[in-house]
């Protein structure tokens, strides 16, 4: 019998120590990873040809309850169309009056709250990975050197580049799973993001040549987190 209650006691004290605390502080937060354009101009989608190329950002986010951060972010993404296109689309982009190429890069913030769908509780057990996901309003700047054809008759053209830039709103969208790191000081974790440009053309081109009407930049980053908060 003793022997029972000295298990039932250690069972106890453990599930105890490894109950959940709402210990989640204010952090600050470094993401790299691919990302790609989804435009008017930017590749063909459904064949899955178009440029996977690399994006960054920052992020602070500052302890709201138990189950909510607000969250800001900035960051940068290099944008480009690459070269799928056959002769006859680039001549018929470039006879509607907007570019058929372009390279570029994209500077954007945002703000957010984020939801945590499973944060450690009093009285409950941890999870070792954490979800959230969260909705808010961004404003984007894309500077680019822009590509068009200019005809001189129907067989001739010269392609002229020249730069250009647009600013606008964007609508961000994001789901990421985190697992903090032994110390308890740092977490490691993996976010999706989805820019929605309704307001702008991120790429320059208003001929709608694509199936969704509104522009995208698409991201997963692989995010590196530390505790600044007490």
């Amino acid at each position: 019998m003793k022997r029972y209650l000295i298990v039932f006691v250690m069972l106890l004290a453990f599930f105890q120590t490894a109950y959940g605390q709402d210990d989640r502080v204010d952090r600050l937060g470094f993401g790299v990873g691919p990302s790609k354009i989804y435009g008017d101009n930017t590749g063909r989608h459904r064949a899955f040809k178009f440029r996977v190329l690399p994006s960054i950002s920052l992020d602070y986010n500052k302890k709201i309850d138990t189950h909510f951060d607000a969250k800001l972010t900035i960051g940068w993404q290099m944008i480009s169309s690459g070269d799928f296109y056959p002769e006859p689309a680039k001549n018929n982009i470039s006879l509607a009056g907007v570019p058929y190429g372009f390279d570029g890069n994209v500077i954007f913030a945002d703000l957010m709250p984020i939801y945590y769908f499973n944060p450690d509780q009093s009285g409950y057990l941890p999870s070792m990975f954490k979800v959230y996901g969260g909705l808010g309003l961004g404003v984007f700047h894309s500077a680019r050197t822009d590509r068009i054809r200019v005809f001189q008759d129907e067989d001739r053209f010269t392609t002229n580049t020249y730069r250009d830039s647009n600013t606008n709103l964007y609508v961000p969208i994001r789901i990421g799973v985190f697992k903090s790191l032994k110390n308890e000081k740092s977490e490691i974790g993996l976010e999706g993001t989805l820019l929605l440009s309704p307001f702008g053309e991120l790429e320059g081109n208003n001929v709608r040549r694509k199936s969704l009407p509104a522009d995208m930049l698409m991201q997963l980053q692989v995010f590196y987190r530390i505790n600044i908060g007490e």
